[in-house]
């Protein structure tokens, strides 16, 4: 569960020195890899968003995309489409839960309550993005702006839980 800041960023670093568009040579990461890359394409900034939303997906699920239950049709982007929203819970990360409680401090049953039915909603929020930047199709994917923006909000709504 370590990404690695090579697999992103590709796109700007060797969008000028490589023209070619064969498989020949390091594109990235198996498991984060855009698919339009197998289909020819050139190093894109879509392509980029497509592995930060892998990573989502890997941090939300505690899965790695290469794992052994990740074959023929179903890769870690399916697996979590497969389960949402209603069976999101059984699929993600088991720490999530630990998030929904702060140690040393007592609350009000309506107030832990408020607390878990707001992670959850970042939770949801955040496999929703992404969905989103692991989108088949470059242009379904939202632009780098609109992730930023999404992240820091969710951020600033976690932060809040915490206080």
């Amino acid at each position: 569960m370590v990404a690695h800041v090579g697999d992103f960023g590709l796109a700007k670093f060797l969008y000028n020195s490589c023209s070619s568009t064969s498989l020949v040579g390091a594109r990235g990461s198996i498991g984060y890899i855009a698919p339009e890359y197998g289909m020819g394409s050139k190093m894109s900034i879509e392509g980029d968003i497509y592995s930060y939303g892998v990573i989502l997906l890997e941090m939300l699920t505690g899965k790695n995309p290469t794992d052994q239950m990740f074959a023929g049709d179903l890769t870690l982007r399916r697996f979590v489409e497969l389960a949402f929203p209603e069976k999101i819970d059984d699929i993600s990360e088991h720490n999530f839960s630990q998030w929904n409680q702060r140690e040393g401090r007592s609350s009000s049953s309506h107030n832990e309550n408020g607390r878990k039915v707001g992670m959850h909603t970042c939770v949801m929020q955040l496999i929703t993005l992404g969905l989103r930047c692991c989108s088949e199709s470059p242009k379904d994917r939202p632009l780098m702006d609109e992730i930023y923006t999404e992240v820091a909000s969710i951020k600033e709504a976690m932060l809040t839980l915490c206080i």
